[in-house]
């Protein structure tokens, strides 16, 4: 039995360095998965041009949709499976190692990239080592999605936590940004997607040195049973109230542990019923972010920009409007809260979806796929524009950030480690799946309604499910703006599985928060 020491509370009063710290190396994790994005979408370009590649195996590439397709979505495979082997190894190597695995391989996925630009190999070893690279690199994205956000949330003041999950989502959009610029100045020189992908390891150099310099997450310590490394973990980031905190921690532990014992012994699962509602709300928002059409709209935004005469630099474009957009919900969201901003995010995707499902009836475009820019800025395709930034904008600034802060904060301690696993496999898979399904099912309403009426089926679609997400979070996701984890857990995930609906106003909280807005920075 673990007991605690008598001492008088104290605010709690956190380190502006050691904050900085927690948040830039984890969140470096986030910005090497989206420099993969961005980087990936020049890359896939220069491998389909005898002049820009480098290789001997670039009609391959080119005269291939299957080899195209595998080179971005191995590396989606690779997250997917990286995420499967957290799920069942989180809770024992703790949040740290897995940040430390993810920058390895990171750095190991990005050097093989470079080694498979070899202009002497053939299409059959020069694609192995590339697809092998890039799943290893994947691999690493599974285990830094899991450990960063968790690492994050479980370090970082309550007050301001929210910001910063919400800033490691910004930093994803960061390194996208980079990706496409660096992607963009290099497009035309002939091998150069090599350094494209090299420019990655000394980003995964810097996480790997960043992250071993952290302790391991105090939370994490304190349930594996290391109350005094614990409690030096809370120092790190806190000048004052480490030991108010790390008795809240061990509060909650013992709570659980004699939860456990009146049950004879059985130890908590992901799935037990007292965690259904916390599963449902964070996997539920995780799922319907990937359903209501990010990766699909996306994806279209490409044939759209080009008949307006802006593929050349759309997604750069594109990177720079996402990252102001989440830029806004980073202001926001420990202002207004997860669900308010949820709220707007998504009613501004409905808005743009019903507009662009209009817009579309009975427009066909022109599946065009020269390398010529035909500017073609008619009324309909501007009105999609600006219906797609709206779409956006509305992502970014709700389901973008505030999914990813949600699952690391309303699980349990004792399964957050694999709830957060599952929620990212969630993710991934259900990314993969909208990918790869939705230009066959546009391609069947081409079938079905003609193809002047594809594309407003689809979007139609992506609109009733958005309607049914504003549904879904006003019925299940609970605010927890202000809360510090151990009241999230007292709040919301009650023995009898209900959870419910925190007050929006902090005025109306708890005013015996041990991590409430009496903390302050030094």
């Amino acid at each position: 039995m673990i007991q605690e020491p008598d001492y008088e509370t104290l605010a709690p009063v956190w380190k502006g360095w050691a904050v900085l710290t927690v948040f830039l190396f984890p969140a470096t994790g986030g910005l090497l998965f989206g420099y993969d994005i961005g980087a990936t979408s020049y890359v896939l370009n220069q491998l389909q041009s005898e002049d820009d590649s480098g290789v001997t195996w670039w009609h391959d590439v080119e005269k291939s949709s299957l080899i195209q397709g595998l080179i971005p979505s191995t590396d989606v495979a690779g997250a997917l499976v990286g995420s499967i082997i957290v799920f069942k190894v989180a809770d024992q190597i703790g949040r740290r190692r897995e940040m430390q695995i993810a920058a390895v391989l990171y750095l190991v996925g990005a050097i093989f990239e470079m080694v498979s630009s070899n202009s002497s190999w053939g299409a059959g070893l020069g694609l192995t080592v590339l697809f092998a690279a890039r799943f290893l690199y994947g691999i690493g994205c599974g285990f830094a999605m899991h450990g960063a956000p968790t690492y994050i949330a479980e370090m970082a003041p309550s007050e301001i936590r929210g910001t910063l999950v919400a800033l490691k989502e910004a930093m994803i959009v960061v390194g996208m940004v980079l990706g496409y610029g660096i992607g963009f100045f290099l497009q035309h020189e002939s091998g150069a997607w090599k350094f494209t992908y090299g420019a990655s390891i000394p980003l995964a150099i810097f996480m790997l040195v960043g992250v071993t310099s952290l302790p391991p997450s105090a939370r994490w310590l304190a349930i594996t049973g290391r109350i005094e490394e614990a409690r030096a973990s809370l120092n790190y980031v806190y000048s004052q109230g480490a030991d108010d905190i790390l008795s809240d921690i061990i509060e909650q532990i013992e709570a659980e542990k004699t939860r456990v014992a009146t049950l004879g012994g059985q130890a908590a699962s992901l799935f037990d019923a007292r965690y259904r509602k916390c599963l449902v709300a964070g996997v539920g928002v995780v799922f319907l972010q990937q359903v209501t059409g990010q990766p699909s709209i996306l994806y279209y935004a490409n044939t759209i920009f080009k008949e307006a005469g802006m593929s050349s630099y759309a997604a750069v474009l594109t990177g720079v409007f996402k990252l102001f957009a989440t830029l806004g919900s980073v202001v926001l969201v420990d202002k207004y809260g997860r669900r308010f901003l949820l709220f707007v995010g998504v009613s501004v995707m409905l808005v743009a979806l019903v507009v662009m499902t209009a817009t579309f009836a009975g427009y066909e475009t022109s599946d065009d796929d020269s390398g010529d820019d035909a500017v073609s800025l008619d009324w309909r395709t501007v009105t999609i524009i600006i219906g797609m930034f709206a779409y956006i904008g509305g992502y970014q600034l709700g389901f973008g950030p505030i999914a990813w802060l949600l699952i690391s904060e309303v699980f349990p301690l004792e399964v957050r480690g694999q709830a957060v696993a599952f929620a990212v496999q969630n993710n991934f898979a259900w990314n993969l799946v909208v990918s790869l399904l939705y230009p066959v099912l546009i391609d069947s309403f081409g079938t079905a309604f003609g193809n002047e009426y594809k594309y407003c089926a689809g979007f139609g679609i992506f609109a009733v499910l958005t309607l049914y997400a504003l549904i879904f979070i006003y019925r299940n996701v609970p605010e927890t703006k202000g809360l510090s984890l151990e009241e999230i857990e007292r709040k919301f995930c009650k023995d009898d599985g209900a959870m419910y609906k925190a007050d929006a106003e902090a005025g109306e909280r708890d005013n015996s928060s041990l991590l409430g807005s009496n903390s302050v920075v030094q």
